[in-house]
């Protein structure tokens, strides 16, 4: 998540449950080409497909799996107070997945999305994340401390790997232990589009610091090429010439 700007979220969208973190999706329901993935947790069962529960996935290419590497189970991690005055409760936490420090830009979680390669295509990927860290030191430096990278094809070099921008995040609310709660959201683009997206976060930790993954959600969705609009503008006007 680097070079994400911390500014403050919009907490209305909560209402009375904390658990539908979908929060600001970037409205590509209609499109054809569209994707959507979701995980939060609610037990220890090892995570991979999307939960249902929530708001699932819509995926006609595939599966897509989340993987976790070296995390823990929390359960029951209660209720979550908005951070300002007069603190009012935001929802209850039932759990997620804790990474723990000491570690030194160690990979955390992949995703891996599956879609149709399309050369006349161009890929937008959108995330969003809602986590928990162990104190307020980490969270003004989280920017600083993880990075979340997109690779297409799952082949992790600088030819395959995903342009980053529209990134935005903050503090969304604080728990009883004085946990602070973000949220982060950001955008990839890649072109031509590929067969498949892998996602990779990696973190940095000291001694003593934590993060908590709570909910993940993934958009993808297509558009054409400049080539290509160009093209078929081509095509349009040939159209309305045989028709004048």
């Amino acid at each position: 998540m680097k070079r994400i700007i911390l500014v403050p979220l919009c907490l209305c969208a909560f209402g009375v449950s904390v658990r539908a973190d979908y929060n600001n999706p970037p409205g590509w329901e209609n499109d054809p080409y569209f994707t959507h993935q979701s995980w939060s947790f609610s037990n220890a069962t090892v995570p991979g497909e999307p939960m249902a529960a929530d708001t699932g996935f819509v995926n006609s290419s595939g599966t897509p799996t989340l993987t976790f590497q070296g995390a823990q189970w929390v359960g029951n991690m209660g209720m979550v107070f908005e951070p300002f005055e007069p603190f009012n409760p935001l929802g209850e936490r039932s759990g997620g997945w804790q990474i723990s420090g000491p570690q030194d830009h160690v990979p955390w979680l992949s995703i891996q999305v599956p879609n149709i390669a399309n050369p006349g295509m161009e890929k937008e990927v959108w995330f969003e994340m809602t986590f928990r860290v162990s104190d307020m030191q980490l969270a003004g430096n989280i920017v600083n401390q993880v990075s979340f990278d997109c690779y297409a094809d799952g082949i992790l070099d600088d030819a395959h790997k995903f342009s980053y921008s529209d990134q935005e995040g903050g503090v969304i609310g604080v728990d009883m232990l004085g946990q602070i709660w973000l949220r982060f959201e950001g955008k990839f683009s890649f072109a031509p589009q590929p067969g498949s997206e892998l996602m990779i976060l990696t973190g940095s930790l000291a001694n003593g610091q934590s993060v908590v993954l709570d909910q993940m959600d993934v958009d993808t969705h297509c558009i054409p090429e400049p080539a290509t609009l160009g093209l078929l503008g081509i095509g349009a006007i040939g159209w309305l010439r045989r028709r004048s």
